[in-house]
């Protein structure tokens, strides 16, 4: 007898795949004999490698799939897009993102952590590259969605100033503004290696962005700062969630990348000693898992 078959095209940012990841466990659970086709790209293949809930981890190409590319032209319901970035989440719901991207499934979740599966290779590769570093704190100071997420440098050089007995490790892209006092890793990882270093890292720092939900999968006691996305919705237990909570805030799916017109209030109100003193408090506790 032919298996059932779920056919899933992710979309969105790298921080919206590991979001999806614990709907893929919940998936199989749930349908034990179906069989899960995972349609990535370039970019996402990435975070599905190793999967253990995937049963098949492919392209949607002229090239790689040409059949199942025809199947998408003509019967594009027998595919799932959990699209929920076209919901405007921020507007319309105030339960975390991975609980939105279920509703596509027609499942409910028992775990709600990010699922991330390193090759052993990769895990000592991660654990040797930290050990060079003394307490190792990572640190990403951007994020791709939007400008209104960053907080500001003068504040990430304050940070790393007023804590000189840890070592901060600033992730990202090759192009991004360096942060004075971090050791700058930027563009130098793949996505993969990021992982890594962040599970044997001893804290996180930074903005919403893709390693901020990346803590959740090794249970990292982090710090993540919010203004314009909603912590509702993005949030992860591991971390302190640091929001100002101001009345034009949440404004993602308002703004988009619009420059804000309010000075970027809810991020520039967020003070040094706060963050520092929110940082102290979980490098001082176990991680969560």
């Amino acid at each position: 007898m032919r298996r059932a078959t779920v056919r899933i095209i992710p979309g969105g940012g790298l921080g919206d795949i590991l979001l999806l990841t614990p709907c893929l466990k919940a998936l199989k659970e749930e349908k034990k004999h179906h069989r899960i086709i995972v349609y990535g790209n370039k970019k996402n293949t990435e975070i599905f490698l190793n999967n253990p809930y995937i049963d098949k981890l492919t392209r949607l190409s002229l090239w790689h799939n040409p059949f199942d590319l025809l199947r998408l032209l003509l019967w594009r319901k027998q595919f799932i897009h959990p699209r929920y970035d076209h919901l405007w989440p921020s507007l319309s719901y105030r339960k975390p993102a991975s609980e939105i991207i279920a509703e596509f499934f027609g499942i409910g979740l028992k775990d709600k952590n990010v699922q991330v599966f390193l090759t052993g290779d990769e895990d000592a590769a991660a654990r040797k590259k930290m050990a060079e570093y003394k307490d190792p704190i990572i640190l990403q100071a951007t994020a791709r969605a939007s400008a209104n997420k960053h907080w500001t440098w003068a504040n990430w050089e304050g940070l790393v100033a007023a804590m000189p007995e840890y070592t901060f490790i600033q992730l990202g892209a090759d192009g991004d503004e360096k942060v004075r006092g971090a050791v700058n890793l930027l563009g130098q990882t793949s996505f993969r290696e990021a992982l890594g270093l962040i599970k044997y890292c001893k804290s996180f720092v930074g903005v919403d962005s893709s390693l901020a939900h990346a803590t959740n999968a090794f249970g990292i006691p982090g710090i993540v700062l919010f203004g314009a996305s909603p912590h509702e919705i993005f949030s992860h237990a591991n971390n302190i969630n640091i929001t100002k909570g101001l009345r034009c805030s949440p404004c993602m799916d308002i703004l988009f990348k619009e420059v804000c017109p309010y000075n970027n209030r809810c991020m520039t109100s967020i003070t040094v000693e706060e963050v520092k003193a929110a940082l102290l408090k979980q490098l001082n506790r176990p991680s969560c898992l």
